[in-house]
């Protein structure tokens, strides 16, 4: 197993954050987690519209595994940073093999713990990333509004995830950098027809001035 870097791993954090929409109230109203302390029923949702399993009980806790995916210097790595702790480096060193890191999160009578895996997103490192959304609840997939390359490769990512992960994974797809608009070089509304197409949410994100950085989250 490749080497987690240090400092990525560091800014390990359980702030709480009050729950607004995407993954992980989409999570909950699904009902996908990956372990139940209280009874539960399972329901529909998911990508693929299937069972996926119990939907939470009142005032329970539950763990819920999410992947971030992608390119490079996309900002994956900063838009963990800006949601665990609230904070934003100009100059993020790249993450080595994968960084882990958790938040709390309450949403209406469930406290969701997310467990966060921030990949490395250099194609060295592309062979491992089984590793880290097998049985995920959740993944993001990032890509950076001023480089078209990688929302190609964004889309190849989401293609591997409805190919070989769980199919009651829950898929957001994330046009950071949304703050670099004078460079855009990726159109918002043909990302979003995609994103609509494929059924995945859908979010233009700043890790540098956090726009829609918890959003795309919670």
């Amino acid at each position: 197993m490749a080497e987690t870097e240090t400092v990525s791993a560091a800014v390990k954090g359980t702030n709480s954050v009050a729950a607004s929409a995407s993954v992980a109230t989409t999570a909950s109203a699904a009902g996908t987690t990956a372990i139940a302390t209280t009874p539960v029923t399972a329901v529909t949702g998911g990508h693929n519209g299937g069972i996926v399993g119990p939907k939470p009980g009142p005032n329970s806790l539950h763990q819920f595994k999410l992947v971030l995916l992608g390119e490079s210097a996309v900002g994956k790595s900063s838009l963990v940073l800006r949601f665990v702790k609230g904070q934003f480096q100009e100059f993020q060193e790249s993450t080595i093999g994968a960084a882990f890191l958790t938040q709390t999160v309450c949403l209406d009578n469930v406290t969701v713990k997310f467990e966060i895996w921030d990949t490395a997103g250099q194609e060295r490192y592309h062979g491992l990333a089984p590793m880290y959304y097998r049985g995920a609840n959740a993944a993001i997939i990032v890509y950076d509004i001023s480089n078209q390359d990688t929302y190609i490769r964004a889309k190849n990512w989401v293609k591997e995830l409805q190919r070989q992960a769980a199919p009651n994974i829950i898929i957001a797809l994330a046009g950071n950098k949304s703050d670099l608009s004078f460079k855009r070089l990726v159109d918002y509304e043909d990302a979003k027809s995609y994103a609509d197409e494929n059924g995945l949410l859908f979010k233009e994100t700043s890790a540098k001035n956090g726009d829609n950085v918890n959003e795309i989250f919670i």
